[in-house]
């Protein structure tokens, strides 16, 4: 009889780790815009990404980022806490990233703030 137990709770709590594991797959949910470069040199995107780990903490964030598209380097990245602005991503016909016109500058437009980034840094002036 102890035995049976044993083989029940073992089964009932297996399949409890298993229903959550498959609530949380895949552990990173997000969407993006990519936009490449004037110059098809690089490609800029913005990613809004949220996750949750298997004992319930969650997490949202947004990254941006600037590749080399030949290389796939990764040149600039930043990652930041969500910020307030219009939705963004695939299914969304707003855009957030906009490149200069000489493909050295992304700029990531929301209304409360502007992400600047340069392809490559700014030459020390001394």
């Amino acid at each position: 009889m102890k035995k049976k137990i044993i083989v029940i709770v073992s089964i009932v709590f297996s399949l409890a780790v298993a229903y959550r594991f498959i609530q949380i797959i895949p552990a990173n949910v997000g969407t993006g815009e990519s936009r490449e470069s004037t110059d098809k040199k690089y490609q800029a995107t913005a990613y809004d990404w949220s996750s949750e780990s298997f004992f319930g903490k969650k997490r949202h964030w947004f990254e941006f980022k600037i590749e080399d598209t030949q290389s796939g380097q990764v040149i600039q990245k930043l990652e930041t806490d969500p910020i307030k602005g219009p939705y963004f991503g695939s299914r969304s016909s707003h855009s957030v990233v906009h490149w200069k016109d000489d493909s050295t500058e992304v700029v990531f437009t929301f209304p409360s703030i502007k992400i600047k980034m340069r392809v490559k840094p700014e030459k020390d002036s001394g």
